[in-house]
């Protein structure tokens, strides 16, 4: 009978904090797993029965192998090595020859003409190689056998490759196998090696998670599904596989804020605010692989009115944290947001919505005395998603040192929602009552210096929509200028 093993019990220590969360052979490489796809080529190659052993998230494996056409998962309570695992389903009946696949692993290797030379070498056992200097720990002899495996045992070889994971054993081998690690196993019973060319990627750490995406949208890019896209161009797709999804986010070559985003994504999820935690980025590519907040933005939630006084919580745990931020990105912290900043908002919305230059001095001056805090500057219902209890914010790479009250005047007027001025009051009032930052202001100072910024804010959102639309051609933003008007219109009447 032939048998094949996907060794999917692995810890994926390199790829943390993902790992937590997904078992590493159910990781979403485009629209596949590893584990799926090993098992798919176990099928085409004539296996009688499929197994796979687990660990590390068990469950999760076990969840995703009937699907996946794997007939027995086999759960370690305690990882059993490399060899661990061959030997115990020898010990608890299977029989026949086993073919040992990676669940960690992409590759378009020869596989069956692999399996067609190790049967016929004369050799029990057979590893399937291929030429990667960077290391090659393989030793092999003129006979194509294994001498030795650097720093463990035998002689240097005539040459030398890399191990893909990928081995065979008769039934007389599989019998023999007794060792934890195998390589104690092979260097008794001396395999036949078999090296081939071809793709073959270790996603094991973020690196090799990224390579292996990129080769799979070389071919499959279009198979894709959207996630949505933002005025600055960036594009999102989801990755799904075996019950899990990631984010991938394209940002287009010119973007100015990526290096920023990727940066700033890995301080704010590290220091634990809100936002997505980053598992892999590729810069040429100008590629995020990150954490999937799920489909809901603030905007489309069926109960909005819900969600705003978590919102509002999360937002003063993101201020509060402000020290800490700027500590550790002194860069972040120089990008103060001041008044020069401020005449800018002006400008722009005076010239894309008025079509002239009108600068209010004062205004910016007073909103560039507020204090400083943590600001994620772009604090609008579209950029909060909600999913469940999880409160998390997005598209955090214009973040800037600057007013207490810009993101919550950007939150409570927005456009995209259009709250009631009297909500608008009693959600600043909840948030100032709140927030330790404000102890010392009474609310009446609080409330006209937030005015101050709402002027600011809706100023340059309307700017933003008049530019959006008349001059970059993104129509759906012209809908959103009168709402805008409207919003500012409400401010001014103080």
């Amino acid at each position: 009978m032939f048998h094949t093993l996907i060794l999917a019990a692995g810890l994926g220590t390199r790829l943390r904090p993902l790992t937590d969360k997904i078992a590493k052979p159910l990781i979403p490489i485009a629209n596949n797993s590893p584990l799926a796809r090993q098992a798919a080529l176990a099928k085409q190659l004539g296996s009688e029965k499929i197994h796979a052993n687990a660990h590390h998230l068990a469950h999760q494996v076990q969840a995703a192998a009937s699907e996946a056409g794997i007939d027995r998962v086999w759960v370690e309570e305690e990882l059993l090595g490399t060899g661990g695992p061959i030997r115990r389903m020898w010990s608890e009946g299977e029989r026949g020859e086993l073919l040992v696949l990676n669940g960690d692993c992409e590759h378009n290797l020869d596989v069956e003409g692999f399996l067609q030379k190790a049967r016929s070498s004369g050799a029990n056992c057979a590893l399937l190689a291929i030429d990667n200097p960077s290391v090659n720990t393989l030793c092999i002899n003129e006979n194509d056998m294994l001498c030795g495996i650097k720093n463990k045992f035998g002689n240097p070889g005539k040459s030398n490759a890399t191990f893909t994971g990928i081995s065979w054993y008769s039934a007389k081998a599989w019998e023999k196998v007794k060792e934890k690690d195998i390589r104690d196993f092979w260097q008794n019973e001396i395999p036949f090696v078999f090296t081939t060319k071809g793709n073959w990627i270790d996603i094991g750490s973020p690196e090799g998670l990224m390579a292996a995406i990129n080769s799979e949208l070389s071919t499959r890019s279009s198979q894709l599904e959207s996630a949505g896209s933002a005025g600055s161009g960036r594009k999102y797709f989801r990755m799904k596989a075996c019950g899990h999804s990631l984010i991938l986010q394209q940002s287009h070559s010119e973007d100015k804020d990526f290096e920023r985003f990727v940066r700033y994504g890995r301080l704010f999820s590290g220091l634990g605010l809100p936002t997505p935690e980053i598992y892999a980025v590729d810069e040429s590519e100008r590629r995020v692989v990150m954490q999937d907040l799920g489909s809901t933005r603030l905007c489309d939630a069926a109960q909005p009115m819900l969600y705003y006084p978590r919102v509002l919580e999360k937002l003063i745990v993101w201020q509060e944290a402000s020290e800490k931020v700027f500590t550790a990105d002194e860069e972040l912290a120089g990008r103060i947001f001041g008044e020069s900043d401020y005449i800018w908002e002006q400008k722009y919305y005076s010239e894309n919505y008025l079509g002239e230059k009108k600068v209010m001095q004062d205004l910016a001056k007073r909103a560039a005395a507020q204090p400083r805090v943590l600001m994620h500057r772009d604090f609008q219902s579209q950029n909060v998603m909600v999913n469940n209890s999880e409160i998390s914010f997005v598209d955090f790479q214009g973040a800037r040192n600057g007013s207490i009250y810009y993101d919550v005047a950007s939150l409570l007027w927005d456009p995209y929602m259009m709250l009631p001025r009297e909500t608008v009051k009693q959600l600043f009032a909840l948030w100032h009552s709140a927030n330790p930052l404000l102890k010392n202001i009474s609310f009446e100072t609080a409330w006209e210096d937030f005015l101050a910024a709402s002027q600011q804010r809706i100023m340059q959102a309307i700017g933003a929509y008049c530019f959006l639309s008349k001059k970059k051609g993104l129509k759906d933003f012209e809908r959103y200028i009168e709402p805008g008007v409207q919003r500012l219109e409400e401010i001014y009447r103080k």
